[in-house]
């Protein structure tokens, strides 16, 4: 099929326009004096000087519309050198930095359509469209490049961190915050957090299942949440929450966003974004918690997720030995619960699982996150302390032990079940050793005490 562009008949519309307007004003000075003679029968108006007079008109004429036409042919050139330079510049963005300095430059390219007062509404138009343009190419290319990033990990606090980092700054959101699944259990646990004050570390059941039977891609949520600008806080004005869905259709993660003021352009830019890659975004975070999750399976203890008794033991001698050498203190605490076997043999093993997972829930509020918790064996628990004074250590132990007590663990359809722990306490500093098989057995000794004394209590010496 030939190309209809080497069809076309190319006409210079221009150079048409003045040779007519030639024609028509030399028409025109030599026909003034014959009209004259004929009108009014003077045969003066056919005098030889009338028609120099006329053919000097016409030659004028015909001088300043050459000069005329040279200014506009320059003028087009100029307009030419811009479109072309802007098609160029357009056909060579790869990057969003090249929509950046296209941006910059767009003005200057369409100076000439611009300044022209007959092709001033041309330049806008042009510009308009060359914005939209420019907007379609930049979500294109900062979804590729944002997909391209989250794609380079596995990790989840990182991929997290990309996801967040990269909406706040394109989007101008003033805060974010990302839930993802707890690997351990039904739970959802705050992984990052941009710019919002106080906000918790789990969502709420209750607000999980009101957001279950919502499918739209931004959804509105009259939740308050402070932004924290540093110096002070300040309560959102508008608050919106993604849903993280890969194709199980199984939640896996929630991210919430807040502004400060109506900004529809931001919200209106992000939801459409939304739209395009949510798919996408929930199976890179499902993928990345189901490598989390195998990594995890070798090292941790797969009903409470604290680590298991052979991986607790490796960190704990290295804790012990890098402590010595800095001279810093580490306790140990061994934990036990109280009366588990008969809690087993009344609810049900069931039961007895769903204790040990609420009991090491408390525990976890109490702790800071690099303090070491150890399933040591069966409802045994121990936890490394460091950077801590013995007494510090005892007030932990206690805060801990009032945790577990304030919790009613429901372990049938009507029952609720009170749980209790008794701990033995042993630091490095106050036994003068930082020998784990010493401590330990110290530790043990005094969870014995514990026991024998009537459980529900903390000895430390």
């Amino acid at each position: 099929m030939p190309n209809r562009r080497n069809e076309i008949k190319k006409k210079d519309i221009i150079a048409q326009y003045i040779f007519y307007t030639n024609v028509a004003v030399a028409a025109m000075v030599f026909l003034v004096p014959i009209g004259a003679w004929l009108i009014t029968g003077n045969e003066t108006y056919l005098s030889p000087v009338h028609f120099l007079l006329a053919g000097f008109v016409g030659a004028a004429q015909i001088f300043v519309n050459y000069l005329y036409r040279q200014r506009f042919r320059e003028y087009w050139v100029k307009v030419r050198n811009s479109i072309k330079s802007l098609a160029d510049k357009l056909s060579n963005i790869r990057r969003l930095e090249d929509i950046r300095n296209l941006r910059e430059e767009k003005e200057n390219l369409l100076y000439p359509l611009l300044e022209e007062k007959s092709f001033s509404t041309l330049g806008e138009s042009l510009d308009g469209l060359l914005e939209k343009v420019l907007d379609v190419m930049e979500i294109k290319l900062f979804k590729e490049d944002l997909i391209k990033k989250l794609t380079s990990t596995l990790d989840t606090d990182r991929l997290a961190n990309i996801l967040l980092n990269n909406l706040i700054r394109y989007y101008d959101i003033p805060a974010a915050a990302i839930y993802l699944k707890s690997p351990y259990d039904d739970g959802f646990e705050l992984k990052v957090n941009k710019g919002f004050g106080e906000i918790k570390n789990t969502l709420d059941e209750s607000f999980l299942s009101l957001l279950q039977d919502k499918e739209d891609v931004l959804i509105e949520e009259p939740v308050k949440l402070p932004l924290d600008l540093g110096i002070c806080e300040l309560p959102t004005q508008r608050l919106f929450v993604h849903k993280l869905v890969p194709r199980k259709r199984k939640l896996i993660g929630v991210l919430f966003f807040g502004f400060r003021e109506v900004d529809e352009n931001s919200i209106s830019k992000l939801r459409e974004f939304l739209e395009e890659t949510r798919t996408t975004l929930a199976l890179i975070f499902e993928n990345a918690l189901e490598h989390e999750r195998s990594l995890s399976l070798a090292n941790l203890d797969p009903l409470t997720g604290v680590y298991n008794r052979r991986e607790g033991f490796k960190l704990i001698k290295k804790l012990l030995s890098r402590s010595s050498v800095e001279g810093e203190n580490v306790c140990l605490l061994l934990m036990d619960i109280d009366h588990f076997k008969r809690i087993n043999d009344t609810y049900g093993h069931e039961a007895g699982d769903k204790v040990l997972k609420e009991v090491v829930k408390a525990v976890r509020e109490v702790l800071r996150e690099d303090d070491i918790v150890v399933r040591w064996g069966g409802e045994e628990f121990l936890i490394a302390l460091h950077g801590v004074s013995p007494e510090e250590a005892v007030e932990i132990a206690e805060r801990i032990r009032l945790a577990v007590a304030s919790k009613s663990v429901r372990v049938r359809k009507n029952s609720t079940l009170g749980v209790t722990v008794s701990i033995g306490v042993a630091c490095s500093k106050a036994e003068g050793t930082y020998s784990f098989d010493k401590l330990f057995e110290l530790a043990d000794l005094r969870l014995y005490r514990a026991k024998r004394e009537g459980r529900n209590r903390v000895v430390a010496s």
